[in-house]
Parts: C-alpha cells; structure tokens; sequence
C-alpha cells in the first residue's frame, strides 16, 4: 500500500502544471556599484521576496549595461524589469507598463567650476563639458533637454568627453579638463560644498530614479500581485536597497514616467527660422488657402490624414538628431511652391515623429521664409475635433 501512495504522490506531483518562471532584470545605472557583494545580496534577497508575495519563482538577472538591456526590452525577454528611469521609458513604448517606481527622486543639474565663468546653459556655448557613461541616466536626461532647445551638443561645446565612472567625471573639473559637468544633484552639492566658487548653473527635471515595469503579457492579477509586493517591502530589506541607492517603492503608472520616456525620443521643442503652429491655427491657415503638407509615408496617409492635407512623403534616411544631414534624404521639391515667401504647413504623426520637423527645417535651410510647423500632427488635429478621413 505505501509504495501505492508514493507512486500516487509522484503521479499527481508530475502531473500538476508547474508554476511559471518570472524573469526579473535588474539594471542598475552608472553610479551604483553592480559588483558589490552586498549589492548582488540584497538583490538575490528581493527577488526570492517577489517569489514568495506571487506565487510563481522569480529569476534574478542583474546587467549595468543599458544599451544591451534595452534591445532585450525590445525582444520582451523580460517578465519584469527594475531599472533607472529611461530604460522604463524605453519599455513603455514596447509593451511593458509602470507599477512602481522609486522614492528617490533624481534632478540633473550642470555645474560649472569657478573659472569657467559659465553662469547658465547661454554661457556654457563653446565650453568643454564631462559626462558620464552615454547610456546613464544624467546623460540621456542631458541629451533630451539639449534636443529640446534645437541643440547639438557636439556643436554647441567645443569638447563633450564620456566618463565611464562618475567619479571620473568629477576628476576632470578636479584637474581642468572640463569647464562644466552634468550630475545628480546631490552629488553637485557635495562638490560644490568643498570647491567654493563652483555653482549649478541649470536644473533640469526631477524625475524618479528608477522604476518598475511588467510585461503586458501577464494577466492583471499578476500585475496587481508585482504593483502590492514592491510597496510592502519589509524595513529591512528597504533599508538594503536604498543603501543599493534603488530605495523605497511607491505605486506608479504611466504618468509617473510620461515625462522621460519622451525628452529623448520626441522631435526638438523649437525650429529657428519656422512658426510652430497649434491645431486650431492651422486650421484657420488652411482656410486661408495655406497649403498643408503631411510629409509620412503613402501608407500613413491612407490610414487616416486631415481633409485636405497633401500628401508629399519626405524620405528620412538620416538619424533622428537635431544635426542631421539632409543629403541623404529625399523630398521633391518640385511639387512644393517656388516662391520663397509662399506659405506652407507641414505635418506628420505628432511631436515623436520626425519626419515634419525634417520637413520644415529642410524647407527653411534652403530660404523659405513663411514655414509651418504643425509639430503636433495629426493627433492634435483630431484631439480639437477637426475631420479625418481614409484613404488617398
């Protein structure tokens, strides 16, 4: 009878389905130490938390890589994924959705040395400037705010040098390599505090330093599981992790990441030399007989396009960068007015979508002085309740 109830045990055991794997990534930015042992600790110690709050096994994967990290947000190799903000940013436009997101607030300043006499972003023109790593968190919020403005960096300093190390990036104000640096804010008091005469000359946005997303793939209840068990981490293990610098967690959706996930994925906020125009004076241009280009691809056209809009494809071979090289893209000029003092509207799919602003800045470059830029587009357009239709 017993070796019955053993192979019974073992039948039943077999034939349960087995509680899936839940693959979390942890990634952590340039400034936190990824190697310590009590880093990899406390983190080994959250995952086998999260097994136990949902029910399912949590595998650890731990990365100080972002670039890499991002192209397996892209893929969905992830179940979960804790990380600094702008990858959480990056995995909202891939399927993932915010549940939590840190306590700890991270503000990216510039700060300038004593003898830089640099005293806003206005002065730092033709200055040498350190960075962290390319892909830290300072660096991708640097880079939004100077796409923003119309800025390239590389034009706009006269030298940008990457750091690996944050560290390193104090190093060369220390030793006069650079005239400015972009950092936490925190990390700007402490060195501003021992080197008098040094000073934050811009803040950029505050927003968290981390977050949590989830795979649109697990069901809701899940999801609700993952939101509940990041925001009743025990004192202990919080206490942990904010020594990791990841902190505590509050519930976040996402709103909370709107902000970062945009700054260095959208077209600039500003065109020398072009109007900006909102929906309703476009609108009012159009019945004034102004000509509104959509400049997206015949695909997109058909889809869905403003009454009246021609579409005029403008062919974008070019990165999506503020300094971007024309000549390697195409757009007929022959069915674009001649006069240069003709009025002209031109728009595409909203402010992430480059191909207007391409459009508009091309137009201008070669001296056309009466250029649009819906920067906006089309969801503007419906957003104010003005007509769409399909096809050609």
């Amino acid at each position: 009878m017993r070796w019955f109830l053993v192979l019974l045990l073992a039948a039943l055991a077999w034939a349960a389905p087995a509680r899936a794997e839940l693959i979390l990534n942890v990634t952590l930015d340039y400034d936190q130490e990824r190697d310590h042992v009590a880093t990899q600790a406390v983190f080994n110690d959250l995952a086998r938390y999260l097994s136990g709050a949902v029910g399912q096994p949590v595998k650890l994967i731990m990365t100080q890589n972002a670039e890499r990290v991002g192209e397996r947000i892209r893929t969905g190799s992830f179940s979960m994924l804790l990380a600094p903000a702008q990858l959480v940013g990056v995995a909202m436009r891939h399927g993932y959705t915010p549940v939590a997101k840190t306590e700890r607030e991270a503000k990216v300043v510039l700060m300038a040395t004593k003898g830089a006499n640099v005293k806003s972003l206005e002065t730092a023109r033709g200055k040498r400037i350190a960075l962290p790593h390319g892909e830290s968190l300072v660096s991708y919020m640097f880079r939004g705010e100077m796409n923003a403005l119309g800025l390239s960096p590389s034009r706009y300093f006269s030298q940008v040098s990457h750091m690996n190390q944050y560290g390193a990036v104090l190093y060369a104000l220390e030793i006069g390599q650079a005239d400015l640096a972009a950092v936490k804010d925190d990390v700007a008091k402490d060195w501003i505090a021992k080197h008098p005469g040094a000073s934050i000359v811009k803040t950029l946005a505050q927003i968290p330093q981390a977050g949590v997303v989830v795979s649109d793939k697990l069901d809701a209840g899940l999801k609700d599981k993952i939101r509940s068990a990041f925001t009743k981490i025990d004192k202990d293990l919080d206490a942990r992790l904010n020594r990791a610098k990841m902190g505590s967690f509050d519930p976040a959706d996402t709103a909370d990441f709107e902000f970062v996930s945009t700054r260095g994925f959208y077209s600039p906020e500003v065109l020398p030399g072009a109007s900006i125009a909102t929906a309703e004076q476009v609108k009012k241009l159009m019945d004034q007989g102004v000509p509104l280009f959509d400049v997206r691809p015949v695909a997109h056209y058909r889809e869905g396009h403003i009454v009246g809009a021609v579409n005029l494809p403008y062919v974008m071979n070019s990165p999506k960068e503020v300094e971007f090289d024309d000549s390697v893209d195409s757009f007929d000029l022959t069915r674009l007015p001649k006069d240069k003092n003709a009025p002209m509207i031109f728009q595409c799919n909203g402010a992430e979508c480059w191909y207007s602003y391409k459009a508009a800045h091309y137009m201008v470059k070669r001296g056309f002085k009466k250029v649009y830029w819906f920067r906006t587009g089309l969801p503007a357009w419906k957003a104010a309740g003005y007509p769409v239709q399909r096809g050609s």
